[in-house]
């Protein structure tokens, strides 16, 4: 069935989605998948924001939810949902130089409410290399940043250092002067010097699985 073939597509297993969804792992192999339509019917009436979560992580909006499934869902929209707008945003590896986006760019696509109200053309990600921003990020995250968000003390900004390429750090204003911390402790702080070149400020995490 299509809520099968769409797992397999995006590389998840049965008990990885239902955990995402905030269930037990068995969940959708037991509740779900047996009786499809019952089953997201009743989720939709009664459960809007974990339904809500089972669409994100399925990457779908409500009406590709139900064009894929065939099912067909009462009423206009969910009550108590975030509108979803599909996002396609060039990604590049920490330690890289500035963005550039060409036809031969890597991409993501991405449906998720934290980026509602941005344009894509202000959108950009980058792939977390290495250590230095654990526990909050680990290699391989991809954290997608916003270009029109302000750099303000305690964020975490991707900044295009002149010696070292683009680098995920959090920003923090010490005696007057900017610096740029990493939150694992054995990375010491780097000062922001005119050289470098803040490109944006975190908008959200994608998760390596």
């Amino acid at each position: 069935m299509a809520i099968r073939k769409r797992i397999r597509e995006l590389g998840l297993s049965q008990p990885k989605v239902s955990r995402m969804v905030g269930r037990s792992a068995s969940w959708l192999a037991t509740q779900v998948l047996p009786d499809p339509e019952n089953a997201i019917r009743y989720l939709w009436a009664k459960d809007p924001e974990a339904f809500n979560r089972l669409l994100r992580v399925l990457q779908w909006t409500p009406e590709e939810f139900s064009r894929e499934t065939g099912i067909q869902l009462p009423g206009a929209e969910i009550p108590g949902s975030i509108p979803v707008v599909r996002y396609r945003i060039p990604v590049i590896d920490a330690g890289a130089g500035p963005p550039m986006w060409n036809e031969g760019a890597e991409y993501i696509t991405l449906h998720i409410p934290e980026l509602r109200g941005k344009r894509e053309d202000e959108l950009f990600a980058v792939r977390v290399k290495g250590d230095s921003m654990e526990p909050t990020l680990r290699d391989g995250d991809i954290v997608v940043f916003w270009t029109g968000g302000a750099p303000e003390p305690g964020r975490i900004v991707a900044v295009h250092v002149h010696w070292d390429g683009v680098v995920v750090k959090r920003l923090q204003r010490y005696n007057g002067s900017w610096y740029l911390y990493s939150d694992n402790p054995d990375h010491p702080p780097v000062p922001l010097t005119e050289h470098d070149r803040i490109l944006g400020v975190a908008a959200t995490l994608v998760r390596k699985m």
